[in-house]
């Protein structure tokens, strides 16, 4: 077993581009990885206190540790964003069930393990800010990331190896109206080093986070342009 230093910091930056603009993390030699179950569980007690009962998460992501490789619903850095929707609005659909979107403010909750480097160690808040889109219950969510990478692994036939390294995103299909889990399998750090990985190695299977259930891709109809016949050139006399 190991310890998560539970220091809590203040941070900030824009909600867009959390991940894009955090600095690399590095990996250290006693980092096992977090379970989803052990960052949700703290992520949402800290979260609960300032959203209460109109609390929403937007997007939780798997955060990429340069030496870890992710595997099995583990990752030794998480973030999610939480959203305090103070007022629903419901779009212009007809139907009873529209999704409504949010307006109020957002935070973004990091816990990052003991032993990685490139950023204190934790669980981190942000500031909040002003927010407006889409958001939903965090009782909605109820597949954990090992479950979905299970499921992508049996829609996909693959049995996973030592080399293998998972990527974990929660986004919202506001179309649809489902929290997806996007389970991204490559190559990782291991096989890289020892010369392992081929090009293109990878695949992409998204998964209801409600439900379980594999979320196949939709086949896109032949425009009506490639399905008309090429026009014959006549020639010339």
């Amino acid at each position: 077993m190991f310890t998560v230093l539970l220091t809590v910091a203040v941070f900030f930056f824009p909600y867009a581009s959390e991940a894009a603009r955090l600095k690399p993390l590095h990996t250290g030699t006693d980092v096992k990885g977090l379970t989803f179950e052990e960052f949700w569980a703290k992520a949402r007690e800290e979260a609960a206190g300032w959203g209460g009962p109109r609390l929403r998460v937007r997007r939780i992501i798997s955060l990429a540790v340069v030496g870890f490789d992710s595997r099995n619903g583990r990752s030794p850095a998480w973030e999610a964003q939480f959203v305090r929707c103070d007022k629903a609005q419901t779009g212009d659909e007809e139907e009873s069930t529209a999704v409504k979107t949010c307006k109020g403010k957002t935070m973004t909750l990091r816990l990052i393990e003991t032993g990685v480097t490139g950023k204190a160690t934790g669980l981190q808040i942000s500031k909040e800010t002003h927010f407006r889109g889409f958001a939903i219950p965090l009782e909605r969510i109820t597949i954990t990331p090992q479950k979905a990478e299970d499921a992508a692994n049996s829609y996909r036939q693959y049995n996973p190896v030592e080399t293998d390294t998972y990527a974990y995103e929660l986004k919202y299909d506001q179309r649809k109206d489902t929290p997806v889990w996007v389970i991204k399998r490559t190559c990782g750090y291991k096989g890289k080093a020892e010369g392992r990985c081929t090009q293109g190695d990878y695949w992409i299977v998204k998964v209801d986070a409600e439900s379980g259930e594999v979320i196949k891709p939709e086949k896109r109809e032949k425009s009506k342009k490639s399905s008309q016949p090429p026009i014959e050139k006549q020639e010339e006399e």
